[in-house]
């Protein structure tokens, strides 16, 4: 029996020097016999949106897969004005997506079929938190929503960025989400940073005769130099969003554990989220009576990864592209 799922995404991949995760998302979501991919929405994220939905529409395009509808989404984060800026390559061509906006389209095919749909949310939330402002019954109508983005027992080791990229780029949504009243899967960089693709095996799936590996082993190579790998084989890149796409499918692939969250909104800590494992976290309330209140987990958090096993998943499902 397989899964239905939605693809909500910020793709890049078939830009130069672009990041290539989300791509290998989509197609391990296309690839992946156990995932019956419904609907694919784009979101301003590692490129901006109109990018990042042409590309889409251009690597279904390469996989055969026109049929799966794509949707335009948010063009920047609900609160800040950043917008990220890409461009499209010479010679691929500008197909149009869907009519109607993301968070539209997912509060439609949602509340189609509740309790059917798994939402693999890969870039910032800013279209998922729409959706949930848009209709009161979206969140509690989803089967499962699984989310890329995040650290929880870690860092990001980026003075500029404390919160993981997804998060930081708009924490406010990141919140929405959490105070929606489903508790989400959460794979963050605590665990995605330990599944990686090497500029070896890049250039190995660049020499390929398979042609979407082919496409995608040399932006691999191209994104992998351009993170400062050029010439070292060993040098890598993270699969973060491929890892989201595997929890669904997956889930023994990983540990999770519950956890309360909260995104930090300010300017000084932007995106860093406030983590609390176990099964029941409790405080003081305000008035200092000595009376304990408790925040029950309203999130998954992936804590552990098999690697390996991963890896061999992933090869798998590329191949058969």
């Amino acid at each position: 029996m397989t899964i239905p799922v939605i693809l909500d995404t910020d793709l890049a991949m078939g830009a130069p020097g672009s990041d290539i995760d989300d791509g290998f998302a989509l197609a391990m979501a296309v690839a992946d016999p156990a995932l019956d991919l419904r609907l694919i929405t784009t979101v301003n994220g590692n490129t901006d949106v109109d990018t990042a939905t042409v590309l889409t529409l251009e690597l279904l395009h390469r996989i055969g897969r026109t049929e799966i509808p794509v949707h335009r989404g948010a063009d920047r984060p609900l609160l800040r004005p950043r917008s990220t800026q890409g461009s499209v390559p010479d010679g691929v061509r500008r197909r149009a997506p869907e009519p109607g906006p993301a968070p539209m389209a997912l509060v439609q095919h949602v509340l189609a079929a509740p309790g059917e749909l798994t939402l693999i949310a890969v870039g910032p939330l800013t279209n998922v938190a729409l959706a949930m402002r848009l209709d009161p019954q979206f969140a509690a109508s989803l089967k499962q929503l699984v989310i890329m983005g995040g650290v929880f027992l870690g860092r990001t080791d980026t003075a500029g960025m404390p919160g993981e990229f997804n998060v930081w780029s708009d924490p406010e949504a990141a919140q929405i989400v959490l105070d929606s009243g489903i508790q989400a899967t959460w794979v963050g960089l605590d665990v995605t940073r330990r599944v990686t693709l090497s500029r070896g095996e890049a250039s190995a799936m660049a020499d390929s005769e398979r042609a979407f590996e082919s496409f995608a082993g040399q932006y691999s190579v191209a994104w992998i130099d351009h993170l400062g790998g050029n010439g070292d084989e060993q040098a890598s890149c993270a699969l973060h969003d491929p890892l989201a796409v595997a929890a669904t499918s997956r889930p023994s692939l990983l540990t999770f554990e519950p956890a309360y969250l909260e995104v930090e909104t300010g300017d000084r800590f932007r995106g860093a989220i406030l983590t609390d494992l176990g099964s029941r976290s409790q405080h003081l309330d305000s008035q200092d009576n000595g009376m304990a209140i408790g925040h029950f987990p309203n999130a998954l958090v992936a804590v552990d990864v098999d690697a390996a096993g991963f890896t061999a998943h992933f090869r798998d499902l590329i191949s058969r592209l």
